[in-house]
């Protein structure tokens, strides 16, 4: 499977799994998909990626689109499909490629990506396996299974700012972090990581690693803290999950699912934009003060 998941340049928050709804062997291939959606009307196959029985992983739909697969959700999102349509004949091997597929998908967006089923945004029964214990998903549709970035560094204010070019114990932590191979040498690999990982929090790519970047990469991605104190509550953004996801999506007035995707940003930017802030969807202290002034309700208090 090496090579089959590049990073698109859009914005993805949340892969959707999905089943195909047949189990025949003459359906069990990409040709024929392709064939059911253009008579729909489609432009293309809808999924980004089918996994045949064998456990084969084929690309569909290029990567750098937007899929047509889950209505009123398409956008921020990869869609993957899985052949078959009985629970009890989809085989393991499906369920080996699933999972080192979306391990894949969840180290390339230093797990600030969401995994569901189509079921949970339709009225369908899509897909028909139990795939939050495949993937052992929690309640946010974080990715349960191992992962080679590690979260969390030493509570300490002495960070170490790397640049290209440096070496040694601090370059291995970084590298750790960022899910790559640790071999202590910030060379171009890395170099492409960082950057990478600071745009995608909407910092300058540059390759410094500084103080915040530390901060960032040793962040949390659940968080759990809910307290009307403006000064305790996290920073969010796009990727977030947990408790302060939630509470936020309340002060917003939004459907509560602990997860800031594509909408919850849509009104947080609305949010800002109103009250005379840049509208980007990060959520810092200033913001959350103000949301608790405009929003403040009895029992947040």
């Amino acid at each position: 499977m090496s090579g089959i998941f590049k990073k698109p340049t859009r914005r993805v928050d949340r892969v959707f799994i999905h089943c195909s709804a047949s189990d025949h062997a003459n359906h069990d291939n990409i040709a024929t998909i392709r064939k059911w959606h253009l008579a729909r009307g489609f432009s293309d196959i809808g999924y980004h990626f089918f996994i045949h029985k064998s456990g084969k992983v084929s690309k569909g739909r290029p990567i750098k689109k937007i899929p047509a697969a889950q209505r009123g959700n398409n956008t921020g999102t990869i869609a993957i499909c899985l052949h078959g349509l009985l629970k009890e004949k989809f085989t393991q091997a499906q369920y080996s490629a699933l999972r080192s597929l979306c391990t894949k998908i969840n180290n390339a967006y230093f797990k600030n990506i969401s995994f569901h089923g189509h079921r949970e945004v339709a009225a369908k029964a899509c897909p028909v396996f139990d795939y939050k214990k495949v993937l052992k998903l929690d309640n946010y549709g974080s990715l349960g299974l191992d992962s080679s970035i590690v979260r969390g560094v030493e509570a300490t204010s002495d960070f170490t700012e790397l640049n290209y070019g440096d070496q040694g114990d601090e370059v291995k932590k970084l590298q750790k972090l960022l899910g790559i191979k640790a071999d202590g040498d910030y060379g171009k690999k890395t170099l492409k990581a960082v950057k990478e990982f600071k745009q995608q929090h909407n910092l300058y790519p540059s390759g410094i690693v500084t103080k915040q970047v530390w901060q960032l990469l040793s962040k949390p991605i659940l968080e759990n803290i809910r307290i009307a104190d403006a000064s305790r509550l996290p920073d969010l953004q796009m990727g977030s999950r947990g408790k302060s996801v939630e509470f936020l999506q309340e002060l917003l007035f939004l459907k509560v699912d602990g997860i800031f995707g594509s909408n919850t940003a849509k009104y947080v930017k609305a949010f800002k934009e109103e009250h005379g802030y840049y509208p980007s969807d990060i959520v810092q202290q200033h913001i959350w003060k103000l949301l608790l002034e405009v929003r403040r309700i009895e029992h947040y208090e």
